[in-house]
Protein backbone atom coordinates (compact mmCIF):
# COMPACT_ATOMS: atom_id res chain seq x y z
CA UNK A 1 0.00 0.00 0.00
CA UNK A 2 2.62 2.54 0.96
CA UNK A 3 4.59 2.02 -2.75
CA UNK A 4 1.46 2.56 -4.43
CA UNK A 5 0.81 5.92 -2.74
CA UNK A 6 4.64 6.37 -3.42
CA UNK A 7 4.12 5.69 -7.40
CA UNK A 8 0.87 7.37 -7.40
CA UNK A 9 2.64 11.01 -6.04
CA UNK A 10 5.49 10.61 -7.76
CA UNK A 11 3.00 10.57 -11.27
CA UNK A 12 0.72 13.07 -9.68
CA UNK A 13 4.23 15.44 -9.01
CA UNK A 14 5.38 14.86 -12.48
CA UNK A 15 1.71 15.86 -14.66
CA UNK A 16 1.72 18.65 -12.54
CA UNK A 17 5.38 19.71 -13.63
CA UNK A 18 4.46 19.24 -16.72
CA UNK A 19 1.61 20.94 -17.13
CA UNK A 20 2.62 23.80 -15.20
CA UNK A 21 5.95 23.83 -17.60
CA UNK A 22 3.76 24.17 -20.56
CA UNK A 23 1.57 26.80 -19.00
CA UNK A 24 4.65 28.57 -18.12
CA UNK A 25 6.53 28.46 -21.51
CA UNK A 26 7.41 31.26 -23.79
CA UNK A 27 6.20 29.84 -27.22
CA UNK A 28 2.67 30.13 -28.11
CA UNK A 29 0.47 27.32 -27.36
CA UNK A 30 0.24 25.99 -31.28
CA UNK A 31 4.35 26.16 -31.18
CA UNK A 32 4.37 24.20 -28.22
CA UNK A 33 2.05 21.40 -29.41
CA UNK A 34 4.22 21.40 -32.83
CA UNK A 35 7.44 20.95 -31.10
CA UNK A 36 5.51 17.99 -28.53
CA UNK A 37 4.44 16.24 -31.60
CA UNK A 38 7.30 16.44 -33.59
CA UNK A 39 9.53 15.34 -30.35
CA UNK A 40 6.77 12.56 -29.96
CA UNK A 41 7.37 11.55 -33.49
CA UNK A 42 11.14 11.49 -33.17
CA UNK A 43 11.22 9.21 -30.14
CA UNK A 44 8.81 6.79 -32.22
CA UNK A 45 11.26 7.07 -35.22
CA UNK A 46 14.29 6.08 -32.87
CA UNK A 47 12.34 3.33 -31.34
CA UNK A 48 10.98 1.73 -34.64
CA UNK A 49 14.77 1.81 -36.40
CA UNK A 50 16.14 0.63 -32.83
CA UNK A 51 13.57 -2.33 -32.95
CA UNK A 52 14.50 -3.00 -36.61
CA UNK A 53 18.03 -2.91 -35.93
CA UNK A 54 17.23 -5.58 -33.49
CA UNK A 55 14.91 -7.96 -35.71
CA UNK A 56 17.90 -7.67 -38.23
CA UNK A 57 20.35 -8.86 -35.83
CA UNK A 58 18.27 -11.58 -34.41
CA UNK A 59 17.50 -12.78 -38.05
CA UNK A 60 21.06 -12.48 -39.40
CA UNK A 61 22.21 -14.84 -35.87
CA UNK A 62 19.18 -17.12 -37.02
CA UNK A 63 20.63 -17.64 -40.66
CA UNK A 64 23.85 -18.14 -39.21
CA UNK A 65 22.83 -21.01 -36.59
CA UNK A 66 20.74 -22.59 -39.51
CA UNK A 67 23.65 -22.48 -41.72
CA UNK A 68 25.51 -24.68 -39.41
CA UNK A 69 23.00 -26.94 -38.62
CA UNK A 70 21.87 -27.20 -42.17
CA UNK A 71 22.94 -31.33 -43.30
CA UNK A 72 22.30 -31.86 -47.11
CA UNK A 73 20.53 -34.92 -47.72
CA UNK A 74 20.97 -36.54 -51.60
CA UNK A 75 18.12 -36.86 -53.86
CA UNK A 76 18.12 -40.48 -53.99
CA UNK A 77 17.10 -40.89 -50.30
CA UNK A 78 14.29 -38.89 -51.26
CA UNK A 79 10.89 -40.35 -52.55
CA UNK A 80 8.00 -38.81 -54.66
CA UNK A 81 5.03 -37.87 -52.68
CA UNK A 82 3.08 -39.84 -54.84
CA UNK A 83 4.97 -42.70 -53.80
CA UNK A 84 4.36 -42.43 -50.02
CA UNK A 85 1.56 -41.26 -47.45
CA UNK A 86 4.32 -37.99 -46.71
CA UNK A 87 5.74 -35.51 -48.51
CA UNK A 88 9.82 -35.77 -49.08
CA UNK A 89 9.93 -38.63 -46.84
CA UNK A 90 13.59 -39.75 -45.87
CA UNK A 91 15.18 -42.96 -46.70
CA UNK A 92 17.26 -44.26 -44.17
Amino acid sequence: MKIGNILCSMVLSGSAGIIIGILLAPDKGSQTRQKIKRKAEDLLEEKIIRYNRIVCEIKTKIDAILDEVFIAVPDENIRNWADSDQKNEIIV
